[in-house]
């Protein structure tokens, strides 16, 4: 028998044809080709995703900077909205505040130009908000403040350099008493920019709660007091960080005190676009005063008009005490003692810190922005140096003497270049700078580091009192360097006029 083997085999389909896209006809085989397709494409959408996911993070990083309204707020018993203004609020005595509020209120008003800016205020806030609005100001106790001390009708009158006088301050009844007592009357206007949050007994940088009966006080937003409790020159300004620092242990005293946290630079630019906004044209000149300077007005006329002849209006300057050691690079600076410029450094100056980055928690990183713990010497004299190109010019006579001290005055006599050295103070500064005798003009615009009441009523009997029974001019020349001391203060009272 012949057998037959029948092989089976498996056939294969015919090939198929592909069209010119590379794809087969079959819509069998178009399933693969499609999930990849698909998958590709949801990969694409999620990689654009979070490319946006990130750049919205860092614009929202940037606006609450901006609006400082992330940021943990202490403000005793105030806190502050997206729009930079403290809200009165009692039961968020020393709470930190977390949640944001759209919409602004303002302190009670009692006039109807206060109503309509509470009106305009309660409308949606903006995210970058260009201006700074001042605070409401129940000040209205408008007694003239007379001097009775000296006799100044026969000084020179400098009618178009009108001088703006302005205190970063804490309120201090004291102190505030014996500045317009003494040399704030000198100035055509001064203000008295001060935190809204008030109480406490201020001494030097620490604060005392302890009022001379033993109770115990703290404090509380400025709207909260009676009228006519602060006088009309002085001005509240808004702050996002409260002056109230935590306690803290001193470990020579073996007690807990409480310091100040000054965040001064946000007071100062704060405080110069307050000015610039509201008494730009009431002077030619402005100067930045330390409550514990000394300051002499009429001598710092005569400096910008007989010495310099400068024009306030359409030149920029920006002078003082300049100093090369503290900043980056030793770029001069201005000490913050007494810090001047002119009305058109004032009204430049100012729309930079309108427009500058604000809300920083970083320390000192070489950018003119707002920030915590700033250093307000080293940002002033960066934003102007970097956006308006102006350089800080030292006061200096022409026996190159400085008119601004940056310590008292009897030991500034005695700093002695030759045998001292070389030291910090003297860094930068020419090599024919005054020293010793010489350091000092006589006629000084600021003398710095006085910082109790009586120091100041002190200075004004020794520069200003009557010659004839001067007891504050005898004391100086009973102290250490007396007879250096007492020279010059004769000396300045002779050039000023006070005395023949």
């Amino acid at each position: 028998q012949r057998h037959t083997i029948i092989t089976t085999m498996t056939a294969r389909p015919p090939p198929t044809n592909r069209n010119f896209s590379g794809t087969t006809n079959n819509p069998r085989h178009n399933r693969p080709n499609l999930i990849h397709i698909f998958i590709f494409t949801l990969l694409f959408l999620s990689v654009g995703l979070l490319c946006s996911a990130i750049y919205l993070s860092k614009q929202l990083d940037l606006n609450d900077n901006a609006l400082s309204s992330s940021t943990q707020i202490r403000l005793g018993a105030a806190k502050i909205n997206d729009n930079n203004n403290v809200l009165p609020s009692n039961k968020n005595r020393g709470v930190e505040i977390k949640e944001r509020t759209a919409v602004i209120r303002a302190p009670p008003t009692t006039n109807d130009d206060d109503k309509k800016k509470v009106q305009q205020s309660t409308a949606n806030v903006p995210k970058a908000p260009a201006r700074i609005a001042p605070l409401p100001n129940n000040n209205i106790n408008s007694s003239p403040l007379t001097n009775t001390a000296t006799d100044f009708s026969t000084f020179k009158q400098y009618p178009h350099d009108r001088l703006y006088c302005m205190i970063p301050f804490i309120w201090n009844r004291p102190t505030y008493s014996a500045i317009m007592s003494t040399w704030g009357q000198r100035c055509d206007t001064i203000h008295f920019l001060t935190d809204a949050m008030v109480g406490g007994e201020l001494n030097g940088d620490h604060i005392s709660f302890t009022n001379n009966n033993g109770e115990e006080e703290t404090t509380k937003p400025y709207w909260e007091y009676p009228p006519e409790t602060f006088p009309s020159n002085v001005k509240f300004i808004n702050m996002t960080r409260t002056w109230e620092c935590p306690p803290t242990y001193n470990k020579r005293t073996g007690r807990t005190e409480q310091k100040v946290c000054r965040h001064i630079w946000e007071k100062m630019w704060r405080s110069w676009v307050y000015v610039d906004e509201h008494h730009k044209n009431d002077a030619e000149w402005f100067c930045k005063i330390d409550y514990d300077t000394f300051f002499f007005p009429d001598n710092f006329k005569y400096y910008v008009r007989d010495v310099k002849d400068w024009d306030p209006v359409g030149e920029h300057h920006y002078f003082g005490h300049v100093i090369q050691h503290r900043s980056r690079k030793d770029a001069p600076m201005v000490v913050g003692a007494s810090a001047c410029w002119s009305r058109k450094t004032l009204g430049d100056i100012a729309q930079v810190y309108r427009e500058m980055p604000k809300g920083s928690k970083k320390g000192e990183r070489g950018k003119c922005e707002d920030r915590a713990h700033a250093t307000e010497e080293v940002t002033t004299s960066m934003c102007l140096r970097e956006h308006l190109k102006i350089e800080p010019e030292a006061a200096r006579d022409d026996q190159m003497r400085e008119y601004i001290t940056i310590d008292r005055y009897p030991l500034v006599l005695t700093w002695n270049r030759t045998e001292q050295g070389e030291w910090w103070f003297w860094k930068g500064k020419p090599k024919d700078a005054g020293q010793m005798e010489n350091t000092i003009a006589r006629r000084p615009i600021g003398i710095h580091k006085y910082k109790k009441p009586e120091e100041i009523l002190t200075l004004w009997e020794e520069f200003y009192g009557p010659r004839s029974g001067n007891e504050a001019l005898e004391k100086v020349g009973k102290q250490r360097h007396g007879e250096v001391a007492k020279r010059f203060v004769e000396e300045v009272r002779k050039e000023m006029g006070i005395d023949p």
